[in-house]
């Protein structure tokens, strides 16, 4: 609720409700007929008059090859339909933050208004953050922050609490006893050693001991699976198994597949291989973080307060955080559906 002295900033729940109306106009012109089709062009058109000039809004993704991202690029180019706006989905393939952050540079002096993204290395972006926002930039973060820059909201997961809460339902799988191992697919990533963090954590409240964290190559599935394989070898009293990627969760499952062992295994996030593995027991639950919204509520966000004036949402830290989803065996079937569409 807002009072007169902080009357220029949006709560949450306001937000909520004008994406909602903002979604719900656009989207009649994305995915109705011509006739209505037509009205959304008069609207894109008036838009850009009355700005006098096309409303450009651009996603900079530290992982555009990573199969993560495919629902985040999808969610983007949604939200830029509905609303009728030029969004272009551009970074780097593999992580490389000097040349994403001269792409960033490049899309801030071309007439981007709103720049959403997505890093590997956050402190890297501090700098370059500052001086799109001072240039009058709209800089959003999504999946990974960029905490001690000057952008203005993080779109994404709670991965510190989501990562206890994993821990706490693997401990509880493997009885509240025994060792577990963890994985790591991006070292130096602030997003993985929140995760690490939180994971600890909750295995230690569940009564695991933490035998370790073991990187591994995302890239090269073959490499995961001989990581995952070195993991039981080296530790043949394990208890659980506990990925903190996605790549490494559907290795986990494979494995588990292949060598027949039974040890209890929670992962994170919702790629289409995991939900599979998952439906055929061979994983016991994974938790995702909504990555199909980190794209397209920053989009929508962005238009609210450079298109339509809004005032900025208030929010402990700048964080939008997105809900949990814990995926089991018994609610695999509705996600199996939803995320074909990410299949690839």
């Amino acid at each position: 609720m807002t009072n007169s002295k902080n009357s220029g900033m949006l709560g949450r729940r306001q937000f909520g409700k004008l994406v909602g109306l903002t979604a719900a106009a656009g989207a009649a012109g994305a995915f109705a007929g011509a006739g209505t089709a037509h009205a959304a062009d008069d609207w894109k058109g008036w838009v850009q008059s009355y700005h006098k000039q096309p409303i450009k809004m651009a996603v900079s993704c530290a992982g555009t090859t990573n199969p993560y991202f495919a629902p985040t690029k999808a969610g983007a180019e949604d939200a830029a339909a509905q609303l009728g706006i030029d969004m272009l989905w551009t970074g780097v393939p593999d992580g490389n933050t000097v040349n994403q952050i001269a792409q960033f540079q490049q899309l801030a002096n071309t007439g981007y208004s709103v720049i959403v993204v997505i890093s590997f290395e956050p402190d890297a972006w501090v700098a370059p953050i500052k001086k799109a926002m001072q240039q009058g930039v709209l800089v959003l973060t999504a999946n990974n922050d960029a905490p001690s820059s000057s952008r203005e909201l993080y779109f994404g997961q709670d991965l510190v609490g989501a990562a206890v809460v994993q821990g706490q339902l693997l401990a509880k799988l493997a009885g509240g006893k025994g060792k577990v191992a963890m994985t790591n697919c991006a070292p130096g990533s602030l997003g993985l050693d929140q995760r690490i963090q939180g994971a600890r954590q909750g295995v230690k409240q569940g009564g695991l001991d933490d035998v370790g964290v073991y990187n591994t190559n995302p890239a090269d599935m073959a490499s995961e699976l001989g990581t995952m394989q070195d993991i039981l070898r080296a530790h043949p009293d394990l208890a659980a198994v506990m990925p903190l990627c996605g790549p490494d969760t559907a290795a986990a499952g494979l494995v588990r597949k292949n060598q027949g062992h039974k040890l209890p295994i929670v992962g994170t996030d919702l790629l289409y291989q995991t939900l599979e593995l998952i439906r055929d027991g061979h994983i016991d639950a994974t938790v995702g973080q909504q990555p199909y919204l980190q794209g397209y509520l920053p989009i929508m966000y962005g238009y609210q307060r450079t298109v339509l004036g809004a005032p900025k949402l208030t929010l402990p830290g700048g964080n939008y955080y997105v809900a949990n989803e814990i995926v089991t065996k018994d609610n695999v079937a509705a996600y199996l559906e939803r995320e074909a569409r990410f299949r690839g």
